[in-house]
C-alpha cells in the first residue's frame, strides 16, 4: 500500500506546511514576526474557507465519476521520461479503496532518479483526499530550513507544493500538483535540483489527464 501511504503522507504534508505558516529567517524581530504570522494565518484561513466553497461542487461531480482503469493509468507511464528510463512501475495499489493510482521511477547509471505518481481523484475516497489537498494549495506557505526549502507556488499554471534540500553533495526535489482538479501529480527526484526537476514535469503528458 505505498501509493496509499504516500498520497496520504503529502496531504497531511501540506496541511502541516498550512499550519505552520510562513516562516521568518533567524534575527528577526519577534513581536513583529508574531504579528505578521498572525495576520498571514487570517488570510490563509480566508484562503482555504474560499476554496472549500469552491470545492464543494467539483467534490460533488468527483464523486460520481469512475476511477481510471489499470490499462489508462499504464498509459501516463511512459517508458523514458526526459532521457531517463523507467525502472519499476505498478498500477492498481489503491483500488481496495476505491481510488485509481500508479507510480513508475526512471533512473540512469549517474545515480539520479525520478519518482513520478499520479492519483485520480474520482470516487468518494480519492475525491474527498484530492479536495483536502486542494485546500491546502490555496494557501501562502513556505517553511525554511538549514537544508533547503518548501513552498506553495503557481506552477505552470497550477497550484502547487514545491520543495529543494541540500546534502553535502547531494539534492532532492518535489514537485506536487493538482491537474484538471482531479488529477494529483508528484515527482520527487534525487540528485536533480527542482529546476532540473521541472525539465521532467514538462514531458509528462498532462493532456491525458482529463
Amino acid at each position: 500500500m505505498y501509493l496509499k501511504q504516500f498520497f496520504i503522507g503529502v496531504i497531511i504534508g501540506g496541511m502541516l506546511m498550512s499550519c505552520g505558516g510562513n516562516k521568518s529567517s533567524e534575527g528577526d524581530n519577534k513581536d513583529s514576526m508574531s504579528i505578521s504570522e498572525a495576520v498571514g494565518g487570517l488570510k490563509n484561513l480566508n484562503k482555504a474557507g474560499d476554496a472549500a466553497k469552491d470545492w464543494e461542487k467539483i467534490q460533488e461531480r468527483l464523486v460520481a465519476e469512475t476511477p481510471r482503469t489499470n490499462d489508462e493509468l499504464k498509459a501516463m507511464f511512459p517508458e523514458t521520461l526526459a532521457g531517463l528510463k523507467r525502472s519499476s512501475f505498478s498500477v492498481g495499489e489503491t483500488q481496495m479503496m476505491g481510488m485509481g493510482s500508479g507510480q513508475a521511477t526512471y533512473s540512469d547509471d549517474d545515480g539520479k532518479t525520478v519518482a513520478l505518481s499520479i492519483m485520480d481523484g474520482a470516487g468518494e475516497t480519492g475525491s474527498s483526499m484530492v479536495a483536502m489537498y486542494a485546500i491546502t494549495l490555496a494557501m501562502e506557505t513556505e517553511q525554511q530550513t538549514e537544508n533547503g526549502y518548501t513552498k506553495t507556488t503557481k506552477f505552470n499554471g497550477n497550484r502547487a507544493t514545491v520543495s529543494e534540500n541540500k546534502y553535502d553533495d547531494n539534492v532532492n526535489s518535489e514537485i506536487t500538483t493538482l491537474v484538471s482538479d482531479r488529477y494529483l501529480v508528484s515527482l520527487k527526484g534525487s540528485g536533480l535540483s527542482l529546476n532540473e526537476l521541472e525539465k521532467f514535469y514538462n514531458e509528462i503528458n498532462l493532456k491525458s489527464l482529463k
